[in-house]
């Protein structure tokens, strides 16, 4: 009789968390276009010329969003790596 081989609780884990790390990321990504357009719809509102700063808004909280996610997937860990392989830097 073969036995079935069960993930374990900490791989399960491992995979909520994962799961729900990059689902924040998602989420910061949409609120910030989300916002910016929005605050660039009021500008508009306000000035007269709504289309064109809710674009200016999107696009401004799009790049926003997409330099934070960059910033928290890329440049975080490799500087964490940096900092544990390199014993003899210290802060």
């Amino acid at each position: 009789m073969m036995e079935s081989k069960d993930p374990g609780p900490s791989r399960g884990t491992d995979m909520i968390r994962a799961s729900s790390q990059h689902l924040g990321h998602g989420m910061a990504l949409a609120a910030s276009v989300a916002l910016f357009g929005w605050i660039g719809s009021k500008v508009g509102e306000w000035v007269g010329a709504e289309r064109i700063f809710t674009l200016m808004g999107i696009l401004l909280g799009g790049a926003a969003g997409f330099y934070n996610l960059y910033v928290q997937l890329v440049v975080r860990p490799r500087e964490e790596l940096k900092k544990n392989s390199d014993p003899t830097e210290r802060n």
